[in-house]
């Protein structure tokens, strides 16, 4: 008869990875897991649960304690039953040693010095940067900031981001502020604010790899070409159209059909210089935006119908060119409003002599991973560590 998965996973002499759908029950199996090494007789100490939310950490202790307290409790019979259950084992296998041993992991469990491991990620590298703060870079009296403090400092960025772009409205912050707070409404322009505090770490960090060249930038990205503003785009098409030919053509086409004459008005309204890029797709664009199948009947001279499909081409070359600066363009802002205001974050942080919840992992990650000391930081934590159950 074939073994259940979750029996497998709850097997401390596998290491395992399980991924299953909310309320399968990993969190049982990870109960179970610990079990079975307090079974084989682990120090509890040496047994390490890491959870997300408080929650989670505050549940799996609870269902522990309580398999472990009815255990303390249970008749032989019972108990044989629940131990055999763990493992798809014989409870008639059962001897009384290990049956003493059961009832024992409930007192065994409370009096472990300083309690069961079973904390959030962010409580465990908490935990870990005090340990080792000379090694982290961080204040051996730094203090962690809750959500909500967090919240409230970042929000506090926001109004320093403000008053930069106001002391320096020519400067790249003040032309980045200015553009996002013109082109969107108040409402988007704060869901944009959110969006930069919620991922400021991935903007931080793709900054940080497109400087380095490991990561294209975002004219690349694009495909825009690099150092090109959308207003240098639409000058010097513009700049490029000759008046005096444009005007010849929009005669021409008014002695045509009375479609034809609907682009001579049109050419009239968007004459260049004058009229601006936009003003152009009246002439060569549906109002849906999309290109003009025909640019003339047969009643235009066929001269400027000819001109005007050349013409054509390039005004959907050139725009597609513009679209492509245009988000090369915003994305910089972006990413310069990003820089700016975290900036400003890091600076309160370092104030308060504080971390929030992603300084935590991101200092604990390079302390394991990056710093010259992590070898000697493992071997420390080896040394206290034997088993690591994450949920």
């Amino acid at each position: 008869m074939s073994v259940s998965p979750q029996i497998v996973a709850a097997d401390p002499r596998l290491t395992v990875f399980v991924t299953a759908n909310a309320g399968s029950g990993k969190t049982t199996t990870l109960v179970n897991r610990v079990a079975r090494l307090l079974l084989d007789q682990v120090d509890p100490g040496a047994i390490l649960c890491v959870t997300y939310t408080k929650a989670a950490a505050a549940e799996m202790q609870a269902r522990l304690f309580d398999q472990l307290g009815g255990w303390a409790v249970l008749d032989d019979a019972a108990l044989s039953r629940e131990l055999a259950r763990l493992d798809d084992g014989d409870p008639q296998a059962m001897d009384h040693a290990a049956l003493s041993r059961a009832r024992k992991l409930f007192a065994r469990a409370l009096e472990t010095p300083g309690g069961l491991k079973i904390q959030t990620i962010h409580a465990f590298c908490e935990k870990l940067l005090r340990r080792f703060p000379l090694e982290a870079g961080v204040s051996p009296r730094f203090t962690v900031l809750e959500d909500q403090a967090a919240t409230a400092l970042s929000h506090a960025a926001r109004e320093d981001l403000a008053r930069a772009a106001v002391a320096d409205p020519d400067g790249p912050i003040g032309q980045a502020y200015s553009h996002f707070a013109v082109e969107l409404d108040w409402q988007r322009f704060q869901a944009l604010l959110s969006m930069i505090e919620a991922r400021r770490a991935d903007l931080l960090d793709y900054i940080d790899r497109a400087e380095a060249g490991t990561a294209p930038d975002p004219y690349a990205l694009t495909g825009a070409e690099a150092g090109r503003t959308p207003e240098d785009l639409e000058q010097d098409f513009i700049a490029w159209i000759d008046p005096a030919e444009w005007n010849r053509m929009a005669e021409a086409m008014a002695t045509g059909s009375t479609n034809d004459r609907k682009i001579a008005d049109a050419m009239s309204v968007a004459a260049p210089p004058h009229a601006g890029f936009a003003a152009l797709a009246g002439v060569f664009c549906t109002q849906a935006g999309e290109p003009r199948k025909s640019m003339g009947t047969k009643s235009a001279p066929q001269g400027a119908v000819g001109w005007l499909l050349d013409l054509q081409t390039k005004f959907l070359a050139a725009r597609e060119a513009l679209r492509k600066a245009r988000i090369a363009d915003d994305t910089i802002k972006v990413l310069t409003l990003a820089r700016a205001h975290a900036a400003f974050y890091e600076a309160a942080k370092a104030q308060r002599g504080a971390l929030d919840f992603p300084d935590l992992v991101a200092r604990a990650a390079a302390l394991l991973t990056r710093s010259g000391a992590a070898a000697w930081v493992l071997y420390k934590l080896d040394g206290g560590v034997d088993h690591v159950l994450i949920d």
